[in-house]
């Protein structure tokens, strides 16, 4: 649970560091496996080479972001854990305008190689 845990933190830590999307790489399995469903997306993406491809472009627009987990819950089974819980995010544009958006948000872990690494992430509007 303790590294599962951790790996909750380092998802959310590099999810709001604004770059190319080395923050993130180093949070995730670099496998064909892995999903990805971005809450402006019109897809489900699937595989590494996806999720490399899309941050350069999704943070291009962004100055600043913070991201954090509310009511987290955890279950973990074997070398596979998932969490859900309701992810908020404060965001500041290019252009100085910010927003802030609320989502409910499922996220799977693997334990790889004694790591535990994002697999899926899978993110909706909350509704209101």
């Amino acid at each position: 649970m303790d590294g599962v845990k951790a790996a909750s933190k380092a998802f959310y830590a590099a999810l709001a560091v604004i770059d190319n999307g080395e923050a993130m790489d180093k949070v995730v399995a670099h496998t064909p496996c892995i999903t990805f469903t971005s809450p402006s997306g019109k897809s489900i993406m699937i595989g590494y080479d996806a999720w490399k491809k899309y941050w350069p472009e999704s943070n291009a627009g962004f100055s600043a972001r913070t991201v954090s987990l509310a009511e987290q819950h955890i279950h973990v089974n074997g070398n596979l854990a998932w969490e859900i819980g309701q992810e908020s995010e404060t965001l500041k544009f290019k252009d100085g305008k910010e927003g802030k958006v609320d989502f409910i948000v499922t996220n799977v872990y693997e334990n790889i190689d004694g790591r535990w690494l994002s697999v899926s992430h899978h993110v909706q509007l909350k509704p209101e």
